[in-house]
């Protein structure tokens, strides 16, 4: 049940903004991949966020992102 409410709370969160954008000048310094990556082969060189595994995976350093709010249409 509890899953179930979190989801429908997520879901209807998210409905309530129209963009989401990744805001790397927010972001921690220790959360950015380091700047030898942008040199290697394949996904490692377009990553823009460090991620960790414990027994879920994270953004390391926290998710920092931008919400435009949706603009809401009168139905009538």
């Amino acid at each position: 049940f509890a899953y179930n409410e979190a989801s429908f709370f997520l879901v209807r969160l998210l409905q309530s903004f129209s963009a989401v954008s990744l805001a790397p000048d927010a972001q921690p310094e220790s959360s950015k991949p380091p700047p030898s990556w942008k040199d290697c082969k394949g996904r490692q060189a377009t990553e823009k966020i460090m991620l960790g595994t414990h027994l879920t995976m994270y953004a390391k350093g926290g998710l920092w992102v931008r919400m435009k709010e949706a603009v809401i249409q009168d139905q009538t």
